[in-house]
């Protein structure tokens, strides 16, 4: 009997030091090593011609392969298994990958009729709450402008002229009460890192 309740006693002394010890069940691991690197945004470029266009075929084909894994972990939430990517065709062709407890992530072909930058260029100047903010920069050699569409500061949203008559657009928000685990409150930061990789992707790199 005394012998029993030495190896009783021992078992409940390990089984507290592991928990103790943090063995248990506890947060899964990050799938990143370490935090992404900002993206490199550049000054405004003119939007026609595109001199360096990026083909759209993988895009229509599959949009939501334009993000891998990894790329989900730096913008949506890190490990990114919860994240069930949902694939849109009409009345846009896109993808978007959106959990209640994360910022989320859209990426689109245009679905107003004018699906070129310099196309959402004009109609930015006469619908300014729409486009509010509407700031022309680059990314990735390619022309892009940034802005809040209609108003909402929670969101941060961009469109990058693909080629001369094609663009996508992108749409980085945080629902409330979230931040982003890697870029903090900065919405822009991570609307920008999100083109930087679908570009990357799209390109095969």
């Amino acid at each position: 009997m005394e012998a029993r309740l030495t190896r009783f006693v021992a078992v409940a002394v390990l089984a507290a030091a592991v928990l103790i010890g943090g063995c248990g069940p506890g947060k899964p691991d990050p799938l990143l090593k370490e935090r992404p690197t900002p993206a490199k945004a550049g000054g405004a470029i003119p939007v026609t011609p595109v001199e360096q266009p990026v083909d759209l075929a993988s895009f229509r084909a599959d949009p939501c392969s334009a993000l891998k894994r990894e790329d989900i972990a730096a913008l949506v939430i890190d490990p990114p298994d919860r994240v069930k990517p949902s694939r849109a065709d009409s009345p846009l062709t896109g993808c978007a990958w959106v959990i209640r407890d994360a910022p989320q992530l859209r990426v689109q072909i245009p679905a107003v009729k004018e699906k070129s930058l310099a196309g959402l260029t004009a109609l930015s100047a006469g619908n300014q709450g729409t486009y509010s903010g509407w700031r022309e920069l680059s990314i990735e050699g390619l022309p892009a402008a940034q802005y809040h569409l209609l108003g909402d500061m929670k969101s941060c949203a961009m469109v990058v002229g693909v080629s001369d008559d094609t663009a996508l657009e992108f749409d980085y928000m945080y629902p409330d009460g979230v931040d982003s685990q890697y870029w903090g409150t900065d919405r822009c930061a991570g609307v920008l890192k999100a083109a930087e990789l679908v570009i990357g992707n799209l390109r095969g790199r």
